[in-house]
């Protein structure tokens, strides 16, 4: 298969609790499958690296190139290949386990946001891969993919609301400005989604509104 997809844990340091990221109402188990039998990903349900394990021959054939010296090159990693998987099996095994919650690490917020340069980086890169939907034949992967791009936008520009700066916060306008001039089309799209609108909140006055809400989906879900 192109594509096999496990399960994972967040072993998040202090907490009791570990929260299992599984896929079993949205795939298929214990047979090969195309994205046509895959079942509506809610929100907050993503492939990530840590779930994944491409066939290295894939890889090679689709041109992946991760830049070097990068953080955050996970994204594109997970989500450049993805239009050239044809056939992938879900097994519903706790692989891997992702421990979070240290200081150093480098999704941790404060780390983010010092190094958010190089997180725009990835960002621009995921916009300029493909132009959604017209770039990919099936519309669940499609709708899947703009999903996942909103999500990487909207991260970016929380961590930029964060910090608060007048240097961050006209970054944050501009990778929004960079993303309407490459694909209109596919900035409307997500610029009108529910996390385009988090993302863009009118004035400051709402920044605040925006950080809390991610202070509480911080808490339920256990990210960094």
């Amino acid at each position: 298969v192109d594509l096999l997809i496990s399960n994972f844990v967040y072993e998040k340091q202090g907490a009791v609790k570990k929260r299992v990221m599984h896929y079993r109402h949205c795939f298929p188990t214990e047979e090969v499958f195309t994205w046509d039998q895959v079942k509506h990903m809610p929100k907050g349900k993503y492939l990530l690296m840590h779930s994944l394990i491409y066939r290295t021959k894939l890889l090679v054939d689709c041109g992946l190139e991760l830049p070097r010296h990068t953080f955050y090159v996970d994204n594109i990693f997970v989500y450049q290949p993805l239009p050239h998987v044809k056939s992938m099996y879900y097994l519903d095994v706790n692989f891997y386990r992702y421990f979070i919650g240290r200081d150093d690490q480098s999704v941790n917020e404060k780390v983010m946001i010092s190094r958010i340069d190089q997180q725009i980086y990835v960002n621009k890169l995921m916009i300029d891969a493909y132009c959604l939907p017209q770039d990919v034949s099936n519309k669940h992967l499609a709708r899947y993919m703009l999903s996942y791009l909103a999500m990487i936008c909207c991260v970016t520009s929380i961590m930029l609301l964060i910090s608060g700066t007048p240097e961050n916060l006209e970054k944050r306008r501009e990778l929004w400005q960079y993303f309407k001039k490459k694909y209109p089309s596919m900035y409307w799209r997500v610029r009108l989604g529910g996390r385009g609108i988090v993302s863009n909140p009118p004035g400051k006055i709402s920044y605040g509104i925006v950080v809390r809400c991610y202070r509480m989906a911080q808490k339920i879900y256990k990210f960094n």
